[in-house]
């Protein structure tokens, strides 16, 4: 399907707050995307945030430090992110459609997004393209290769059918990256943000979401204090759901 056909599955919610959130909570929601950013010795430059919604994780990030830009296809995300960050600073439409210059960035950012895209290959391509050699590109995914996926099937949640459109596992991902001229340096299958979240989602669906409440939902609900440990040590064995790649451009 065309983005057009595609976007009457996203809510109207889906692109950003409609009530401005303290600085203190926008931090704190980013705050694992920010601390990868530090572990990839990442303290500042100019940075672009393809599919930035309504700007928080560019928002999170120091001004003083960054540079920061978005690019945003929904028009009700992209308006919130202008708000914060001024005009000029996000493009409202696609990644290519937004022609940055060459070399213009240290650092861009594909955070849940690069599975919305119906061209995965050439958004890397011109990522590629308008960053500078040595730059960063960082890709965080749900990892169809992960428990999780396997376990569920075409009930796992993380696969959020229509809007996602390419799903990815380590090696696709990295092979992907390493065609389109990056070269990978650090990856974690772990997200407190997205991990357990997906498997809790997953199980409610599985054991009450066709109607069977009597037993799945005690079941559910019996279930709940070990869905977080559970998964922190599927992620040990390496079988976290989400990827978080950073790739050097080469």
């Amino acid at each position: 399907m065309s983005d057009a056909e595609l976007s009457r599955y996203y809510p109207d919610d889906y692109w950003g707050e409609e009530n401005v959130p303290s600085q203190k909570w926008i931090e704190s929601s980013q705050s694992e995307k920010t601390r990868f950013l530090s572990r990839c010795g990442l303290a500042g430059g100019t940075i672009l945030d393809v599919g930035c919604g309504a700007g928080f994780f560019l928002r999170a990030l120091d001004p003083e430090n960054w540079k920061r830009y978005g690019v945003e296809i929904g028009e009700q995300g992209s308006r919130a992110a202008t708000n914060a960050l001024g005009v000029g600073r996000v493009f409202t439409g696609t990644l290519i459609e937004s022609k940055r210059d060459n070399e213009a960035f240290d650092v861009v950012t594909f955070w849940s997004s690069l599975e919305h895209t119906n061209e995965p290959r050439e958004n890397l391509i011109e990522t590629r393209r308008i960053l500078k050699r040595g730059g960063t590109v960082i890709v965080q995914v749900p990892n169809t290769a992960s428990y999780q996926a396997l376990l569920f099937g075409g009930d796992w949640s993380a696969l959020d059918a229509p809007r996602h459109r390419y799903h990815f596992t380590p090696q696709t991902l990295g092979g992907l990256l390493a065609e389109t001229g990056f070269k990978v340096y650090r990856r974690t299958l772990f997200s407190e943000s997205h991990n357990a979240h997906a498997l809790r989602q997953s199980l409610k669906a599985k054991l009450y979401g066709n109607g069977s409440t009597i037993v799945g939902r005690p079941l559910f609900l019996l279930s709940v204090p070990f869905i977080r440990p559970f998964d922190w040590l599927m992620t040990a064995l390496g079988e976290g759901a989400t990827i978080t790649v950073a790739a050097q451009a080469v």
